[in-house]
């Protein structure tokens, strides 16, 4: 799965890291054939690509495809749209040994293929990558201490709020800290009859996992080879209490909350019935196709902070791989660093709604991009405060079990305490991730 879940959680390459990756040629991916003599780069490769990549990308796509053809006279691009069945088309591919040679994957997916064998890797030193991509992402590309992928978007939330309400109550900037987004919201919701506080997402872990971090805490932590859980760590467990509290104390959301997820805080945001909500801006699309007449009122900051200090959220988003069986490396490096060229990365994440994973087409977008608008800058500064998940391949465990999301919601019904639900998770992630 990838972190953004961007409905659900977000890079000029180095010349050296490019020509660093390996190029020996193995398996059965692409009919080419690599380098000439004189060092010339010719060949066909196969590019995949899946969720976020839709319908309205797949032009541009094809056009860089087609200029990068049309730049190195010999190669050949061929596109494969996957749509949102791509992970397990991925995970097929592996197993029969029919991969493409460069492929748009999930970032939670990078471990979990790497493990399996399937990427090449991109550098042997993940810190080389620090000072070119967004921290967060360069994490979500490392397996046992290497790199496999490129970190290509990223995807991250921040704080939407009706800045009318919030003025209403003598604000005039947004909560800085969880506590005082909390003070606020019960203001807010004691002078507008109706209205809910905060939106929270009680299905959907992304949007209260991250607490942890800003509690002080760590979804896990690695001991030698193996990773531990510390979801029952005190700092997660007075995390995953506050957010519960939201709902059951101060009620600043209507009870069935507790199941909602992103597109329910999304509807109710449109319909003016919320004021503050965690969100993407994916949502801010979604919230301003539904009810256009709100965008004036509307505003974004960055998350609040916790006790602990700090505001992180998760880098969701996407990596370029090269995979290890791809036949013509040569042209498969290449094509990488095209596609990470600034000039034909941003187009891409532009059109997609998501921040470029490079520190140098991240700063073109905060500067003069898409995301230096007063209603989108804070994205562009909240990925400066991102992480991403535990970098072992078996996550995916813990996710596909609903484990996070049964902890938080069996906290919110009062089935367990706080303490039991964090043990019982934290018992989970060990048996997944150890």
């Amino acid at each position: 799965m990838r972190a953004r879940n961007f409905r659900r959680g977000r890079a000029a390459v180095a010349i050296g890291l490019i020509g660093a990756l390996a190029l020996a040629a193995c398996g059965k991916a692409d009919d080419s054939s690599g380098t000439t003599d004189s060092g010339e780069i010719k060949g066909t490769i196969d590019f995949w690509m899946g969720d976020p990549i839709g319908d309205t990308q797949q032009p541009i796509m094809q056009k860089l495809a087609d200029d990068y053809a049309a730049a190195r006279p010999g190669t050949k691009v061929n596109l494969r749209f996957l749509g949102k069945d791509a992970h397990q088309t991925y995970l097929t591919s592996i197993a029969g040994g029919s991969v493409p040679c460069v492929a748009l994957i999930g970032n939670t997916w990078t471990p979990e293929f790497a493990a399996l064998n399937a990427l090449n890797v991109y550098a042997d030193d993940p810190k080389t990558l620090q000072g070119t991509y967004v921290p967060g992402m360069i994490d979500s590309t490392i397996f046992k201490g290497k790199s496999y992928a490129v970190p290509y978007d990223t995807g991250v939330r921040a704080l939407i709020y009706r800045k009318d309400l919030l003025e209403s109550i003598g604000k005039s900037t947004a909560p800085a800290t969880w506590e005082e987004l909390r003070a606020d919201a019960l203001a807010i919701q004691e002078k507008h009859k109706g209205v809910n506080g905060f939106g929270i997402i009680g299905g959907a872990h992304w949007y209260y996992l991250p607490l942890i971090w800003n509690w002080g805490g760590a979804i896990a932590k690695q001991n030698g080879d193996k990773w531990v859980s510390e979801a029952g760590s005190p700092q997660a467990v007075q995390a995953f209490q506050f957010y519960a509290d939201l709902l059951t104390k101060d009620h600043l959301s209507p009870k069935g909350a507790s199941a909602w997820t992103a597109a329910d805080v999304d509807k109710s945001f449109a319909l003016g019935e919320t004021a503050m909500m965690v969100g993407g801006s994916w949502d801010l699309r979604t919230i301003l196709k539904q009810n256009p007449a709100l965008e004036s009122k509307l505003a974004t900051a960055i998350l609040p902070k916790g006790p602990g200090g700090n505001n992180d959220t998760f880098a969701g988003g996407s990596n370029l791989a090269v995979f290890r069986e791809c036949k013509n490396k040569p042209v498969a490096n290449d094509f990488v660093k095209f596609m990470m060229n600034k000039e034909n990365l941003v187009p891409v994440t532009a059109n997609l709604g998501l921040l470029p994973a490079t520190n140098d087409a991240l700063a073109q977008e905060k500067s003069t991009g898409s995301f230096s608008t007063p209603l989108l800058k804070a994205y562009a500064e909240q990925a400066d405060h991102t992480r991403s998940i535990p970098p072992v391949a078996s996550w995916g465990k813990v996710e596909g079990a609903n484990a996070i999301v049964n902890a938080m919601q069996s906290i919110m019904s009062g089935a367990k305490s706080a303490d039991a639900a964090m043990k019982e998770l934290s018992d989970q992630m060990n048996q997944a991730i150890g």
